[in-house]
């Protein structure tokens, strides 16, 4: 999955107090989705995010792993299951799956959706057009993604 192994998909708050991530539960509406992933909130469940970087307003929403049946970040949740959710804070520091191609080459790089329930580069930060894409996390660590993989990323 990862270049670098990782075990978890929350790390922890940005102020390093010893609190909970936010949770939301729901059905998964997605064929197979790997712990990591962006999701979105439907009136049915939860499935992968599909808004592109340009729509603006969207919550950083990210599949946790399945702590009650012990899996990993490598087990995917089945379609139909009852699953847990990340409602990322700005500041928490998770673990999200990128796009594949995807090479940080520095930390603080901003990322935003790709449409597809993952995170890729920012073309042009917010910072820079607000308002061509919405940056929803900066790059916490250097990784290049030959592969979709586990980022360690810093809530805008």
């Amino acid at each position: 999955m990862s270049t670098i192994a990782k075990r978890s998909i929350y790390v922890g708050p940005a102020d390093g107090a010893d609190s909970k991530p936010l949770k939301i539960e729901g059905v998964n509406l997605t064929a197979s989705l790997l712990p990591g992933t962006v999701v979105e909130q439907v009136a049915t469940g939860l499935q992968a995010n599909a808004s592109a970087a340009t729509l603006f307003g969207q919550e950083l929403l990210v599949a946790d792993k399945d702590v009650v049946k012990a899996k990993s970040v490598d087990d995917a949740w089945t379609q139909n299951e009852n699953m847990v959710a990340i409602k990322a804070r700005s500041g928490d520091i998770l673990n999200v799956l990128g796009a594949s191609g995807n090479n940080i080459a520095a930390k603080g790089t901003p990322l935003s959706l790709n449409g597809s329930g993952l995170l890729q580069i920012a073309t042009v930060p917010a910072a820079v057009d607000a308002t061509s894409e919405q940056v929803v996390a900066y790059a916490d660590e250097i990784i290049n993604l030959a592969a979709d993989g586990l980022v360690r990323v810093r809530v805008a």
